[in-house]
């Protein structure tokens, strides 16, 4: 079990102590992943080992990617300190990766009906593909943020897991060696984020360079294809969010006070694709 730290901090024992009952009668470690500038101290839980790991970034990616690379199980189970897993969680992942034969599963994602409005555009923005009630058996992509994968089939596919664990390019890479991925839908993980608008602006910039670079370097894009279509991202993301949501239970009536909020953090994405499809090309071409 990866635990990222990225933020919640402050909520650190009664992220652990969830994930604890979840993983009760299960053969389990906890890898608690932390950035080398952030000083933790981990609670004292007893039933089950507990350790860290330390990675040189602070971005999620990179926390997964440090703690997948130090963990010893079959199977390795991701999550973070901004989200919540039910009791159930721990064992509804492991009998859907092995009744379905995949080689990644990923839960249900879900957002407490008192969150705020800044809670709301970020669930919505990175979650909202992963919210249906109803999602497809054989899914293309699965949220890292509540899923499972056999640990061997990741490293083996996905071999420079300990500089980070992004996923779209792990699954890109998985798909290619012919894996599949699928549902877990019994496996929920309640978004309880501790972030401020400036923090989830900066998380979006960087995520978004590396997606934009991601499209030149491991996609072929050129630098113009990349740059051309950054006005147009956030409304189109936009597009493909209501339309998401308005297919899952909650209803486009439940995200229309974030729609502002979503744009703000739309085109700071975009802003990101942009200067990373740039400092791709630029350091593709020796500049």
């Amino acid at each position: 079990m990866i635990l990222a730290c990225d933020g919640g901090v402050g909520h650190l024992s009664e992220t652990v102590d969830a994930i604890v009952r979840a993983c009760r009668g299960v053969d389990a470690e906890i890898v608690v992943a932390h950035s080398t500038r952030l000083q933790i101290v981990l609670p004292d839980i007893g039933a089950i080992p507990l350790r860290s790991a330390e990675a040189t970034s602070d971005l999620v990616p990179a926390l997964w990617g440090a703690g997948i690379a130090g963990s010893r199980g079959v199977v390795v189970a991701l999550t973070t300190t901004q989200f919540r897993v039910d009791p159930g969680w721990a064992r509804a992942l492991l009998h859907e990766l092995s009744a379905q034969g995949v080689a990644g599963v990923g839960g249900r994602m879900a957002v407490a009906d008192t969150a705020d409005a800044l809670t709301r555009a970020a669930f919505f923005l990175r979650y909202s593909e992963h919210m249906g009630s109803e999602p497809s058996d054989q899914p293309r992509d699965i949220a890292g943020d509540n899923a499972a994968y056999v640990r061997n089939i990741l490293v083996r596919d996905y071999p420079d897991v300990a500089n980070g664990f992004w996923e779209v390019d792990a699954h890109r890479l998985m798909r290619s060696a012919g894996e599949r991925f699928g549902r877990a839908t019994k496996a929920v993980a309640v978004f309880e984020p501790n972030f401020s608008l400036g923090e989830l602006i900066r998380n979006r910039f960087v995520h978004g360079g590396h997606f934009g670079s991601y499209r030149v370097r491991a996609l072929g894009w050129s630098r113009w294809r990349a740059l051309a279509v950054t006005p147009l991202v956030p409304f189109v993301l936009l597009q493909r969010i209501l339309a998401r949501v308005g297919r899952s239970d909650a209803g486009v009536g439940s995200m229309l006070t974030s729609v502002p909020l979503m744009l703000v953090l739309l085109f700071a994405w975009a802003a990101g694709e942009a200067r990373g499809a740039i400092s791709a090309t630029c350091r593709a071409s020796g500049a």
